[in-house]
Parts: C-alpha cells; structure tokens; sequence
C-alpha cells in the first residue's frame, strides 16, 4: 500500500482473512524456517508470544499479521434502527 493512503495500489488484490488463516501462514513459516525460534528470531518476533498465537491461546498480534503480508483494518457496519434498512455499496 502507498504511504499515506487507505486504499491498495492498482493490480493488487485485498481480501479479508480470518484470525485461523493468518494462524496457517504463521504455522507455514514456522515449518519453511525450521522452528517457531527460527522463525520469529528473523521475523522479530517475541518468540512466548508466538507460541501462545500457535496453541490457540491469543489471537495474532499485529506485527504477527504483518509478519505473514497480512494488514489489519476497521470494518464499520451500519445498523440501522429496527424497520430500516441499510443499503450495500
């Protein structure tokens, strides 16, 4: 993403993962680099913290996300009052 802009550069792609998706990239890490010590060592990770995200213990922090190309973001949604409805766009 550009500096200082919200939305991606043109060509490239933006989906929304789940908190066991970005579990999966780091589970994959952790085997291409040959240990969770490895891994989070050359990712600059705190190595306690990491195998608590693993066993299922914390949700992954965001410099865990970043680790594995993964970005966070707020998702607003509207709620409209009871009888009204909230138009897609």
């Amino acid at each position: 993403m550009e500096s200082g802009s919200p939305f991606p550069r043109e060509g490239v792609t933006v989906r929304v993962v789940t908190y066991a998706e970005v579990v999966a990239r780091l589970r994959a890490r952790v085997t291409e680099a040959g240990s969770q010590k490895a891994f989070a060592r050359a990712a600059g990770l705190h190595g306690p913290d990491l195998c608590q995200v693993l066993r299922g213990r914390a949700a992954p922090s965001e410099r865990q996300c970043n680790a594995v190309g993964v970005e966070r973001a707020l998702v607003m949604r509207d709620v409209a009052p009871a009888g009204e409805a909230v138009p897609c766009s």
